[in-house]
């Protein structure tokens, strides 16, 4: 049971993650220092990023990332295809789809994701991507 229940969590962990970077790519946060919290508070400090260009991004880096890029891209879309994953009592693997819409531009990535949990919570650990197109 438990392990259905982190494996839920870690699922909508990713779902909450695209639908607020969506929002703050956009800039149409109705509290911007509010929602950074909000991303921010679910990456482990210990995090780490490998991007579909090979680079490696840590937690530190992130955080600088994402005060640079709010309402950089106000008509982006952000979606989900194929989440699935697995779980133990204290992790969560999951891999997916995710597909960012700028206009006539589209990229693709597959992403594997691993997450700690703690305090019933799913944190990101480390997110590895793969550039699909």
């Amino acid at each position: 049971m438990k392990k259905q229940y982190n494996l839920e969590l870690g699922k909508k962990q990713v779902q909450d993650f695209c639908n607020n970077i969506q929002i703050w790519f956009n800039g149409t946060a109705v509290n911007q220092e509010h929602l950074y919290q909000q991303i921010v508070n679910t990456f482990d400090p210990a995090f780490k990023l490998i991007n579909g260009d090979g680079d490696t991004i840590d937690f530190t880096m992130l955080t600088q990332w994402l005060k640079q890029v709010y309402g950089q891209f106000p008509t982006r879309i952000v979606s989900l295809q194929n989440l699935e994953g697995y779980a133990t009592s204290h992790h969560v693997v999951l891999s997916y789809i995710e597909i960012q819409s700028t206009g006539g531009i589209q990229t693709t990535r597959k992403a594997s994701a691993v997450f700690v949990i703690k305090d019933s919570k799913a944190l990101w650990y480390q997110l590895i991507e793969q550039w699909i197109n």
